[in-house]
């Protein structure tokens, strides 16, 4: 009997985180979690955990994943583009080949200027860079020392998300796995 009182509280914590997630159209800090959930923060950590791997052992199409601090439910990639083909689902939110272009650079030097952006891609960046901060892919990072101190971009948390890269970490790692294959080609 009180091991069914014990896990009656984690069970509801773990529910609610569920349904945080489920019902969050973004990300959501564990601070977050911890603040409505008013549970601590390791043990919200531990549920998260759990909840992850419960999702991975069930191989359904939904899963729990971590972006930088913050946590989301999604729709497994395989699932999402088959629904996506079947439903005949059109995105309007698609995002040009410049604005790709412009994105990559910015992904590989950040924080840079629209200066350095625009010699690296040959042509005025200005419009591109405009939407991608209207979309939220890139953000201003501060002022160059540079004469005029131009505004520095970078990318941000939802550059992370759309492109379902886990951390800064791991966007490090894929720079550097890049500038090892670029260098291993050049040789």
């Amino acid at each position: 009997m009180a091991e069914y009182i014990l896990e009656k509280p984690i069970l509801r914590l773990k529910n609610l985180i569920e349904a945080l997630l489920f019902s969050s159209p973004h990300p959501v800090s564990c601070s977050e979690m911890v603040r409505l959930t008013e549970a601590d923060k390791r043990t919200v950590i531990q549920t998260l955990q759990e909840l992850q791997d419960e999702y991975e052992k069930r191989e359904g199409a939904l899963a729990i994943r971590e972006i930088n601090g913050k946590w989301q439910m999604i729709v497994k990639p395989e699932y999402g583009q088959e629904l996506k083909e079947k439903m005949k689902v059109s995105s309007t939110k698609t995002i040009s080949r410049k604005a790709l272009e412009t994105l990559a650079i910015i992904s590989l030097y950040q924080p840079l200027t629209k200066t350095q952006i625009d010699l690296k891609r040959g042509v005025d960046s200005a419009q591109t860079i405009r939407t991608l901060l209207e979309r939220g892919l890139i953000a201003i990072a501060g002022r160059s020392d540079l004469p005029g101190k131009p505004f520095l971009y970078k990318t941000t948390d939802k550059f992370l998300e759309v492109f379902g890269i886990r951390s800064e970490e791991e966007l490090e790692r894929l720079k550097n796995l890049f500038w090892e294959k670029k260098n291993g080609e050049t040789k």
